[in-house]
């Protein structure tokens, strides 16, 4: 067998619980072949998953969602079964990336859901392109005016971040921080080790490696001054909802800073599971 019937056999394994059932696509962005997954029909629902994870942290919601939506759920350059080169790690090009996946399948408008390095890509989705996004939930992670009115316990929270931008080529680094973060990061019940093993896999890859080393760089070196010297400017005009669980690590110190930078902005904080 081909790497490639490897790949469609273990995307096939993991849909088969799925309903109603769950294609496996690829286009070509950036250069790259990006894989994504989606069931139903009807309106657009884009789900952007986050890390150390891949497109079948949804797979609880897909199906419910399937029902209304065709939900879309792409796996971000690097990560799960996307290329990656190393390279296009910025807000931006993540946010261009899913831009350009709305173009491929001529979509002019979708509901964008983003977790973690989903949310920043949709965020910053928002900030550029409003009129291509209805509306976006955006989980677990800052908010783009987050420096107005941080806790400075909240800086610190993702330590993981500044570790992995120092050191994160350091495989072995990297293997303990995504294994430990699958269940530092979950809050009600566990992930098997059948579970685990399934992230796991995708993320000791070196498309991943790389990405992983790239984007946290990036978020150190260039997002985190950005957003410092800029969000005062930024103006959020589509409708959002901030939801960051009550026992997240990573989100506890979160400001709710946002009223005179967006036109419709809600937040909710509860208890979070895993996925």
């Amino acid at each position: 067998m081909t790497t490639t019937d490897v790949e469609d056999a273990v995307l096939h394994q993991l849909s088969a619980k799925i309903e109603p059932q769950v294609r496996h696509r690829f286009v070509r962005i950036d250069g790259l072949r990006i894989h994504y997954a989606e069931a139903g029909e009807g309106e657009p629902l884009i789900l952007l998953h986050g890390w150390p994870q891949h497109w079948w942290e949804w797979r609880h919601l897909l199906g419910p969602l399937a029902r209304r939506y065709r939900v879309i759920c792409p796996d971000i350059r690097g990560l799960g079964w996307s290329e990656g080169n190393g390279r296009g790690y910025t807000f931006e090009r993540l946010a261009r990336d899913l831009i350009e996946l709305m173009d491929r399948l001529q979509l002019p408008r979708a509901r964008i859901v983003g977790r973690d390095w989903g949310l920043v890509t949709g965020y910053r989705a928002c900030l550029n392109w409003p009129d291509r996004i209805e509306r976006f939930v955006a989980m677990a992670g800052v908010h783009p005016w987050t420096a107005d009115g941080i806790r400075p316990s909240a800086v610190w929270s993702p330590w993981h971040v500044y570790l992995l931008a120092a050191q994160g080529r350091s495989r072995n680094l990297q293997d303990w921080i995504s294994r430990r973060s699958l269940d530092a990061w979950r809050y009600q019940g566990n992930f098997s080790a059948a579970e685990v093993e399934i992230y796991q896999q995708r993320m000791r890859t070196p498309a991943a490696y790389a990405a992983t080393v790239a984007f946290n760089r990036n978020v150190v070196l260039h997002e985190v001054p950005h957003f410092l010297r800029h969000y005062r400017l930024l103006r959020l005009r589509v409708p959002t909802l901030h939801l960051n669980g009550a026992q997240d690590p990573l989100s506890r110190g979160i400001p709710s800073s946002y009223p005179d930078y967006a036109d419709a902005m809600r937040r909710d904080c509860r208890n979070n599971g895993g996925s």
